[in-house]
């Protein structure tokens, strides 16, 4: 009879291979190759899970819609009111297959990768085939710090910028009210969807008592939410009583924050050979958690992305760090 090679694999080295596969849904499939490999699948430590989305409800509301027409047009305040007085705001649609059930099996998992449907890609809020939006939140028990980039385009530099175009002396711009208002309701929108991953991250974590790191992102690589072995180890520390507190909600609460917006109507980003436009960078902390502007050193802008634009995002950050000119504002907590 032919010799099977994976016989000579130890096991070690077959998880080592497992874990380098790390897409749970391959994993899953290798459970039926041979009763070898279903009794060592589940005993990977990485793995990476794509979520597919459900299918779609004509009913489904769009809130995002509802938020710029009602903010936009009227006062900032009207947010909380609206949050407050609908008791459906507060509720997230869930608009893709839990992860549990595929998850279950996996105890042993360490490193955690989901990735969920983009759900029509940008939040609705930019506009055109060209403009960015990116964002980063680091959640532990709270969030820790956030961070949004966002253009109104985006592209490689074709051509020498004209001269009304140099960014050397710009030192930051002002925003019109209508401009500042949309960037509000952006990062209003970003922080829900970054909520909603934590709090769904949370339940993954009352299930999996080995795992150190987790990730969700988007198939759209818009955004995602990290959480390190430290902010694990916080969160485990009070999930009790914050799974209590959260359940009405079906998102974490969103804390006091302090805000610091920059703008620059044209940046250019020599170094990876990007033009953007329209360029803000919005950076949050919690109150009392220090002043903002170390975001370069701890990470914090690691945006998803193509590695290419990965290193045009960090420079674009760094550049609009350098801004003299910045706007801070608070945020009350949702």
């Amino acid at each position: 009879m032919e010799e099977d090679c994976f016989d000579r694999l130890t096991d070690d080295l077959l998880l080592s291979i497992f874990n380098k596969l790390g897409d749970a849904k391959s994993l899953t499939r290798c459970i039926s190759v041979s009763k070898r490999f279903a009794s060592l699948v589940f005993e990977a430590d990485t793995v990476f899970l794509s979520i597919p989305p459900r299918k779609h409800n004509p009913l489904r509301r769009n809130l995002f819609k509802i938020l710029i027409g009602k903010l936009i047009a009227k006062p900032l305040h009207f947010f909380h009111h609206f949050i407050a007085d609908r008791p459906d705001a507060n509720r997230k649609v869930v608009s893709f297959y839990s992860p549990k059930e595929v998850l279950k099996h996996f105890r042993q998992v360490k490193t955690m990768h989901i990735e969920l449907p983009s759900d029509g890609g940008k939040t609705g809020l930019m506009e055109g085939n060209g403009s960015l939006l990116k964002w980063k939140a680091r959640f532990g028990s709270e969030i820790k710090s956030f961070a949004i980039l966002s253009a109104t385009s985006f592209q490689r530099r074709v051509q020498p910028l004209s001269s009304g175009d140099d960014f050397s002396e710009n030192n930051g711009e002002v925003l019109t009210d209508g401009q500042l208002k949309l960037q509000i309701v952006l990062t209003i929108s970003c922080l829900l969807a970054a909520s909603a991953r934590h709090y769904l991250m949370k339940q993954v974590l009352e299930e999996h008592h080995a795992l150190e790191n987790i990730i969700a992102s988007d198939a759209g690589k818009q955004g995602k939410v990290c959480m390190g072995k430290d902010e694990v180890a916080e969160i485990r520390n009070s999930i009790k009583s914050m799974v209590a507190t959260d359940s009405s909600l079906e998102r974490t609460r969103v804390p006091d924050l302090s805000m610091r917006l920059w703008y620059a109507p044209v940046l250019e980003l020599p170094e990876n050979g990007y033009i953007m436009r329209g360029a803000t960078l919005v950076v949050l902390r919690p109150n009392g958690d220090g002043q903002i502007g170390n975001g370069r050193k701890s990470g914090l802008f690691g945006f998803d992305g193509e590695e290419c634009e990965r290193k045009a995002y960090s420079e674009a950050a760094r550049e609009m760090m350098k801004m003299k000119k910045s706007y801070l504002m608070t945020m009350e907590s949702f």
